[in-house]
């Protein structure tokens, strides 16, 4: 597959579970657990926009949700682009910072087969860890990190256009496995959703 199809889906992922985060999930003890993911996607933005010469005026996150306000890029044309491709580049990177540094390398990055990353991440839990929990709490915030908004999605269109005319086997492999963790990150958020109706939370 080329890469434009791994970054759809990985994009179309993100974008469900933000919504589904602020739509359904509106839960006291849900919002200090996604506060990070917030965080970390709304600096993803400002290291953007700092990147290609723009200024950001203001940054507001939140436990709900956040935003950057800042001046156009200097850069144009590519600079609100990078600003909007940020979180998901950053985010990728998180994701392997996670695989290393909580997993320990455990979970080897070689398949481009996202149900067989699924299963190797599950695999490497150990519930009787403090690593594990604290691995699903970071899960939690995956999709909130990549998530685009929709400002986003206008802007990073020609990107994921162009990424259909390109392979590249090594980051087919890592685009599979951030597919892997934003499912896992949807699957959570859907389960919680359920036990959140079943007991009129």
């Amino acid at each position: 597959m080329t890469i434009g199809i791994y970054l759809i889906i990985l994009v179309i992922l993100g974008y469900l579970t933000v919504n589904i985060r602020e739509s359904y999930l509106d839960i006291f003890w849900m919002k200090p657990l996604t506060y990070l993911g917030i965080f970390i996607h709304e600096a993803a933005h400002a290291i953007g926009c700092y990147a290609t010469g723009g200024k950001v005026v203001r940054m507001n996150v939140s436990s709900r949700a956040g935003s950057v306000e800042h001046y156009k890029p200097k850069i144009p044309i590519l600079g609100p682009i990078i600003v909007s491709i940020a979180p998901l580049i950053i985010g990728i990177l998180f994701i392997g910072l996670l695989n290393k540094v909580l997993l320990a390398n455990a979970i080897s990055l070689d398949s481009i087969n996202i149900w067989d990353n699924i299963l190797e991440i599950f695999n490497s839990f150990n519930f009787l860890t403090w690593q594990t929990w604290l691995l699903i709490v970071f899960f939690l915030n995956i999709g909130v990190i990549i998530g685009p908004s929709v400002q986003d999605l206008k802007n990073i269109a020609l990107p994921v256009i162009a990424s259909f005319f390109i392979t590249s086997p090594e980051l087919e492999i890592v685009l599979a496995f951030s597919i892997a963790l934003v499912i896992i990150n949807l699957s959570l958020f859907i389960l919680i959703w359920l036990i959140k109706s079943f007991f009129r939370l």
